[in-house]
């Protein structure tokens, strides 16, 4: 399933998952620890894959900083500007590559690591539109999926989607001249099994799309989840600052 048709299909449950509610701790534990690692004195901040908007909301109102929403799924994009949010419908390089030099205080790319198909392109070129001392902001999770309770097949998806290491991406910023600095900060999830069973039959991370009904509900089958579903979700923050 391509991505932009994984994205129409789950654009109106997308928000129900525990990991995209408005205001749900989890969505506010993020904003903070991106909050905590923008730069002194920003007064501009792109969200690029900004999805449906409810996070770009969230940091534009809580940092009192505009934010500007890059989201090449169109349907995602008109639920983002019905919130408010500005939205350019396009992907990240070509997005950046409409830019001036010098532009923007910060650049996230928060959960769409794993649609980069060139790195050291993108980086290059969003390093071109970063003020100086501007931080692009990376928020990913691990290259393997250990320890989430996944169907098993879908632990191998996982692995095919993040086709690029991160270790790729860091030598990449690395590369362009960012000073990189890298953190892992987990958050401890537990919801009741029917929430996280619609999570997975929703197919709410892309990684889930490649499965099949019959794969998700065997998956689910095999995994004999107790009535409440406990685990680490972690998150790895690349805080990368453009010093030229």
């Amino acid at each position: 399933m391509a991505a932009e048709e994984h994205y129409l299909n789950v654009a109106k449950v997308y928000e129900k998952a525990w990991c995209y509610q408005d205001g749900g701790d989890f969505q506010l534990w993020v904003c903070s620890n991106i909050m905590e690692s923008l730069p002194k004195f920003c007064k501009s901040i792109v969200d690029v894959g900004c999805g449906t908007g409810n996070f770009s909301k969230l940091l534009q109102d809580r940092a009192a900083v505009p934010v500007l929403g890059v989201e090449p799924s169109a349907s995602m994009a008109a639920q983002a500007e019905g919130r408010g949010v500005e939205v350019v419908v396009a992907d990240a390089l070509s997005w950046a590559h409409s830019q001036g030099s010098n532009v923007w205080d910060a650049v996230m790319l928060k959960e769409v690591r794993h649609h980069v198909d060139d790195p050291a392109a993108l980086y290059r070129q969003l390093a071109k539109v970063l003020s100086p001392n501007g931080r692009l902001i990376i928020v990913t999770r691990p290259d393997d999926s250990a320890g989430y309770p996944f169907p098993p097949k879908s632990h191998g998806a996982w692995r095919e989607v993040n086709t690029i290491p991160l270790s790729c991406h860091i030598e990449a910023l690395s590369h362009e001249g960012f000073a990189v600095k890298v953190e892992q900060k987990n958050f401890p999830v537990k919801m009741a099994r029917a929430d996280w069973e619609s999570f997975l039959r929703n197919r709410t991370w892309s990684h889930l799309s490649s499965l099949t009904d019959a794969e998700i509900e065997e998956g689910i089958e095999a995994l004999a989840l107790n009535d409440f579903v406990e685990f680490q979700d972690q998150l790895i923050l690349v805080i990368a600052e453009w010093a030229n």
